[in-house]
């Protein structure tokens, strides 16, 4: 156990190797199959070998509270202390999915290492992002070289270096599915133009588990859950990857120039057109390389295409058709005749005497003319300009120019949500309308608030969720546009983003961003995450403590699952009822037991209990029943206190007057009872009356709201009042003066006691 497991002094690959002439530094036997080898050194180990010199278990400070075994890894991994890319034998914790390569399991840290690098760890684990390029979730790391062969990224198709993200996941292990960061966060959502379909823009989409499409470029499926652009209209997908190819070849027995392709996980159904053979893999591995035609369904074989040596007038040797050719491990590589980058793992035409590499179509003169592509986009540009038609990337038809003289309330921008006025761009078959400066906005952006990568812009629609959160306003929209970073789910809303007008100490507003969360209010160890909920035409999602729609400054708990107003947070943590002086009750979440007034559960919902006396109140029923005032009525012994809540139809509620169930309508209960109440109608309280607090005579209203300030007040208690509870008030004064029910009632002298048919005076 206490025994370091040590290799070599240098870091090793691991991979497999065929019939090599090297053989092992252990049991001298020649290399053949899975071997680590040190390219330094030209040290070779046997795998096998590796296992006799290693112990079979350790303990490591950075994971002390498990032990970790030896495990053979043959696919890539991330080391859990460097976080770096790593391959071969590793030690792993069987409890916790915890697993370091050998380098870092045979180094020694101090405390303050170990604790700073489990912080690290920490924070790397947390990055993990899910991404449209890849129906997996793809995890981060350093990358160094791990096998024989250099890892390359598959969006640039460049070599991989410094901080990149990957698939690890044992159902991608033959695919190498590994992107720059930089790649990840350029990726954009619509392309224009594209070399294989110019005459529409491909806008991205996510493959549904019901749909089935296939790439038009390599004719491979298209995954589950992951990213393809596409256009509708002609039903034409490129994967997210192929669709960087562009034409390089031009060949004399074609109309359209031929593009080289190079697909891992081939599954090698191509045939060639001119051996009509079936196009097979590589060197034996999974990836395909061919040149195509996408626009004809037109594949050829790459060596009956080119010639297998040629010659060239800037070079004097014979140059041979080479795999690919990786001078040194640099981030740019050049062809010798053109002098532009070339990417490393292309096909190329390569001289060993001088090292001269050039492209394929350099070699053979065959260089597709660039230019006149472009005078083909710019002149289709031109057209559409002509036409007053766009093409945007939210939308799959064109959008036309249209200019709004009457202001329509029901005519929004997809972008910004605003009302449209002025010139606009709108697909009026589908009432879709974008501002003409929203058709403007900049694809990308630097904010100061997000300086570590750039913003791109995107819709609902496009990022594929129900709704996003700006992190700016806090506002939770579920239409619009937004400007995102994909790496850290870092969002804003489009009017946030282009504000120009940031406050006067920037510093502050960027520390009100970061500003930590309120806690729950029943787990000290969960935080409220604090949402800014826009209004929406379909209410759905409402507070569990006052059971009113969320709209507004509001909190969710993630964890325990419930969302509440702002105002909601003035709710007591403990209350004490008049009805029940023997014990306060307290502040509960998600218990499945009757309300004392209005019967119904509290699951899912916010309330009050006292768990010595078994009572269970909502948290607006309790409201309701801490109220000083009650009345009182002949048909009860106790005072009643008027309710308005959301009560649905309910065997256990019944009218204590007329017999009849009480449902959706204000009541009065006896708190004290519980299973007394009765209709508001049938309480009988006087429509009109006299109060020795104002000079008018009171009139009895269904609710009264005078202003949207959202505070609202008894003007004879001066005690809060709900806005949509019934009250008295002053007509003449315009309800200037209005007062509760009760506070009303109780000032009449001598006071009115009611009997359900009259009312009467009683001494």
């Amino acid at each position: 156990m206490d025994i370091k497991p040590f290799l070599h002094q240098h870091y090793l690959l691991c991979d497999e190797h065929e019939n090599q002439e090297a053989c092992c530094d252990k049991c001298n036997e020649k290399i053949d199959g899975w071997a680590f080898t040190c390219e330094s050194c030209k040290f070779w180990l046997h795998e096998s070998c590796a296992s006799q010199l290693l112990p079979q278990s350790i303990l490591h400070p950075l994971h002390s509270q498990h032990c970790l075994y030896l495990s053979c890894n043959h696919d890539y991994f991330a080391c859990d202390k460097c976080f770096t890319l790593a391959r071969g034998w590793t030690y792993k914790c069987k409890v916790c999915d915890f697993a370091i390569d050998l380098i870092c399991a045979s180094s020694s840290t101090t405390n303050d290492q170990t604790s700073m690098e489990g912080s690290q760890r920490s924070n790397q684990s947390s990055r993990k992002i899910k991404h449209f390029s890849h129906s997996h979730v793809l995890t981060p790391f350093y990358y160094r070289k791990a096998g024989k062969d250099h890892c390359s990224c598959l969006w640039c198709e460049k070599l991989l270096s410094g901080l990149s993200y990957g698939c690890l996941s044992d159902r991608c292990r033959n695919r190498e599915v590994f992107f720059h960061e930089s790649c990840l966060t350029n990726m954009p959502i619509a392309i224009s133009q594209q070399h294989f379909h110019l005459s529409h823009l491909l806008r991205l989409y996510l493959t549904q588990r019901e749909e089935e499409h296939k790439c038009n470029g390599c004719k491979e499926q298209c995954l589950i859950l992951e990213g393809r652009y596409s256009c509708q209209n002609c039903e034409f997908n490129l994967h997210v990857c192929c669709a960087t190819f562009q034409p390089s070849l031009k060949y004399e027995l074609h109309n359209h120039d031929l593009t080289y392709f190079r697909i891992k996980g081939y599954k090698g159904n191509l045939r060639c057109k001119i051996c009509h053979e079936k196009i097979p893999h590589e060197d034996g591995s999974n990836e395909g390389v061919f040149y195509a035609c996408v626009q004809c369904d037109f594949y050829l074989h790459l060596h009956c295409l080119v010639p297998f040596k040629t010659k060239h007038e800037y070079h004097r040797h014979e140059l041979i058709l080479t795999n690919s050719v990786i001078e040194d491990y640099s981030d740019e590589y050049y062809c010798d005749i053109c002098e532009e980058e070339r990417k490393p793992r292309h096909h190329v035409y390569y001289c060993n005497k001088c090292s001269f590499v050039t492209h394929i179509e350099c070699a053979l003169n065959k260089l597709v003319d660039a230019k006149l592509d472009h005078m083909k986009l710019m002149k289709r540009k031109e057209t559409n300009l002509k036409n007053l038609k766009i093409d945007h990337f939210d939308h799959e038809h064109s959008l036309t120019f249209y200019e709004v003289i009457e202001q329509n309330e029901r005519l929004l921008c997809k972008a910004c949500c605003l009302k449209i006025s002025g010139q606009a761009y709108a697909c009026k078959l589908c009432e879709y309308y974008l501002h003409k400066t929203c058709t403007q906005l900049s694809q990308k952006l630097l904010h100061p608030l997000h300086p570590s990568h750039a913003l791109h812009l995107v819709s609902i629609r496009s990022i594929f969720q129900l709704r996003f959160l700006c992190q700016k306003c806090r506002g939770c929209y579920y239409d619009g546009f937004a400007y995102k970073c994909y790496l850290c789910d870092f969002v804003l809303d489009v009017k946030c983003a282009t504000d120009q007008e940031m406050s006067e100490n920037e510093s502050e507003m960027i520390e009100e961003t970061k500003r930590q969360s309120k806690l729950c209010l029943f787990n000290q160890k969960h935080k409220l995450s604090f949402i800014n909920y826009a209004p929406r035409r379909k209410k759905f999602r409402f507070s569990q403590c006052c059971e009113k729609d969320l709209v507004g400054p509001s909190y969710r708990c993630s964890d325990c699952g419930y969302n509440i107003h702002e105002f909601c947070l003035g709710f007591l943590p403990e209350m004490q009822l008049k009805f029940h002086p023997q014990h306060p009750v307290h502040l509960l979440y998600n218990v499945r037991k009757p309300c004392r007034v209005c019967g119904y559960s509290l699951h899912a919902t916010i309330g009050y209990s006292c768990g010595q006396c078994d009572l269970y109140l909502h948290a607006v029923c309790a409201k309701y029943s801490a109220k000083e005032q009650v009345t009182k009525f002949e048909v009860h012994n106790h005072g009643l206190s008027y309710y308005r809540g959301i009560i649905p139809y309910s065997l256990q509620n019944i009218c204590g007057e007329c017999m009849k169930r009480i449902s959706y309508t204000p009541f009065y209960f006896c708190p004290e009872c519980s299973d007394f109440k009765l209709h508001f109608k049938c309480a009988r309280i006087p429509h009109s009356i006299k109060s020795k607090y104002h000079i008018h005579p009171f009139v009895l209203m269904n609710n009264f709201v005078e202003d949207d300030s959202g505070q609202y007040y008894c003007d004879i208690c001066e005690e809060e009042r709900a806005p949509l509870d019934h009250v008295y008030y002053c007509k003449q004064c315009q309800g200037l003066f209005v007062a509760h029910i009760e506070c009303v009632l109780d000032s009449v002298s001598p006071p009115l006691l009611f009997s359900g048919e009259v009312y009467h005076f009683t001494t």
